[in-house]
């Protein structure tokens, strides 16, 4: 009987130490990313852009390891006709490399700006592996370098 005891102590003892290493293991790579854009932190500023000047921008990771996105981008209050939006590669407050283009709806200049999907495997990667480096902005006939801009690394309220 004894044995037994000491049996079942092993085997729960094990389960538990099994259980708490699942439990702290890494999170998975988050599957939806949030960029809150204004003009404050469009790099360089746009003078014609005021505190108004406002959007969102949702990623939602559809496929991971085939690098499939789904996004919306939201926009209000800006000045000029909407031309472009991109992601681009670099830290808060530094211009950077734009590494992929996010298709516009036709004809939209407040509200929903674009919308759509995109494939780009390593682009995913590596946002999910620090999502800080990247951020989406807006561009407009009036700010064409850019109008509002905002980080990736917040990653909203659904962190799937």
């Amino acid at each position: 009987m004894r044995k037994l005891y000491v049996v079942v102590g092993v085997v729960v003892v094990a389960m538990f130490a099994l259980a708490s290493a699942i439990a702290f293991a890494a999170k998975p790579p988050a599957g939806t990313f949030v960029a809150v854009m204004n003009a404050d932190e469009e790099v360089p500023t746009c003078a014609q852009a005021t505190n108004a000047a406002r959007g969102v921008a949702v990623f939602h990771v559809v496929d991971a390891t085939a690098g499939t996105v789904s996004f919306k981008l939201v926009a209000n209050n800006l000045p000029g006709d909407v031309i472009l939006a991109h992601i681009h590669l670099a830290p808060k407050g530094v211009p950077g490399a734009i590494v992929q283009p996010l298709a516009l709806r036709p004809g939209a200049e407040n509200g929903v700006i674009a919308s759509g999907t995109f494939t780009n495997p390593a682009l995913v990667a590596a946002i999910q592996a620090n999502p800080d480096n990247y951020y989406v902005n807006v561009h407009s006939t009036v700010c064409t370098p850019g109008v509002i801009r905002g980080q990736l690394g917040d990653h909203g309220p659904l962190n799937n």
